[in-house]
């Protein structure tokens, strides 16, 4: 979660300028400690992984379009556990075109990774993620407008053990919406999602979401990106019931003073899961990160977060013998510190804890990170 924050936080833009196309090629070194690799309750083990990461991005501006594109492979290697050892491929690219009262845009993200799935699964499995995102949005008259947004993604677990939890999900999503401001719009949003297993047909479902929502620079010290609603999940197996719930994203950033910035993000929707007679569970996640501009070469950030993962359905407990349902709390924080020693060159330095307590204790685990970084960039 550090380093997800830490990468989220404004730094220093330089690149390559070719003819109005700016290009920022990067290589990384991290080394990472990891005192409970496995995320276990009992029988911790330890290990230092080398993290080689080279990437790249390019950026071009032509007129009002935006159109970025990047790549990423961070190369791993570990010291004790080389069965954990792997390469992970990140790949994106994003177009906003922009042509009056009409807006297009595409967007594609690639992910060939090994990382923790979810809250829910404590084991690194490989698997590939795709993407595939379209939308449009017509400013129809003053203020108001409507918009369309599709998303095709395709999730492949490479370990066979999970097989299914492979699924294809497809989301079809219309908004009326109104400008407050140039940056700032109001919007009511209606989604159709459907999920299609790829070797568990039983799991196959669809959902109907109705939400309202707020984006973009409310102040000029606060920017926002919220949407909520209700949702109704129906599965195709008649033996699994429907779920409602109430669904939430909200993720912005506020600016109180020049040299501080506070980001925040909340979420909660149901999230698949491969626990006992449970399909999904619903994780509500809360997380906080305050950044501080030391000097201007040193940024501070502490950063917390904290997650309930429910299940609807209940199953054995070992710990009592008795049936009933599944309660996660898990916690976390830590604290990142990056120093730009000189324009091309950044240090990095973080500390992470998480833990889990459950009603299940089977799956409680601690979880200290330390690691550093270093960063070579044009």
């Amino acid at each position: 979660m550090g380093g997800l924050l830490l990468a989220g936080w404004p730094g220093p833009a330089r690149a390559l300028d070719l003819n109005g196309i700016k290009v920022t090629p990067s290589v990384a070194y991290q080394g990472e400690y990891d005192d409970n690799v496995f995320r276990t309750k009992n029988d911790k083990r330890t290990d230092y992984a080398n993290h080689f990461i080279p990437a790249i991005t390019v950026e071009a501006t032509p007129g009002k379009h935006e159109i970025t594109a990047g790549f990423k492979t961070d190369v791993i290697r570990y010291l004790s556990y080389s069965n954990l050892n792997t390469e992970r491929y990140y790949a994106n690219f994003s177009g906003i075109f922009r042509f009056n009262r009409l807006e297009l845009r595409g967007k594609e993200d690639f992910t060939h990774t090994d990382d923790f799935p979810s809250s829910e699964l404590t084991k690194r499995i490989k698997r590939n993620e795709n993407y595939l995102t379209g939308g449009i949005d017509y400013d129809v008259y003053r203020q108001w407008g409507i918009g369309f947004d599709t998303t095709w993604g395709d999730i492949y677990y490479l370990d066979h053990d999970y097989d299914p939890l492979s699924r294809d999900e497809y989301t079809y999503a219309t908004n009326v919406y109104y400008r407050l401001t140039a940056k700032t719009r109001v919007f009511a949003e209606y989604n159709y999602v459907q999920e299609f297993y790829k070797f568990d047909r039983t799991r196959n479902d669809y959902r109907h979401r109705g939400l309202l929502g707020v984006r973009g620079d409310l102040t000029e010290r606060l920017s926002l990106s919220a949407r909520g609603g209700y949702e109704h999940l129906n599965f195709s197996d008649p033996s699994r019931k429907d779920q409602d719930v109430f669904a939430v994203w909200l993720e912005g950033y506020y600016k109180p003073l020049e040299r501080l910035q506070i980001n925040f993000l909340l979420s909660r929707d149901p999230t698949v899961s491969s626990f006992e007679n449970n399909a999904t569970y619903e994780p509500f996640n809360m997380t906080l990160g305050i950044a501080y501009t030391f000097t201007p070469k040193i940024l501070i950030i502490p950063h917390g977060n904290f997650e309930v993962d429910t299940y609807r359905n209940n199953a054995l407990n070992p710990d009592n013998s008795t049936m009933e349902k599944r309660l996660d709390y898990l916690y976390g924080g830590g604290l990142s510190i990056r120093y730009e020693l000189q324009k091309w060159i950044k240090l990095d330095a973080n500390y992470e804890y998480q833990t889990r307590q459950s009603n299940f204790s089977d799956f409680n685990y601690n979880d200290n990170r330390v690691w550093f970084t270093v960063t070579l960039s044009i």
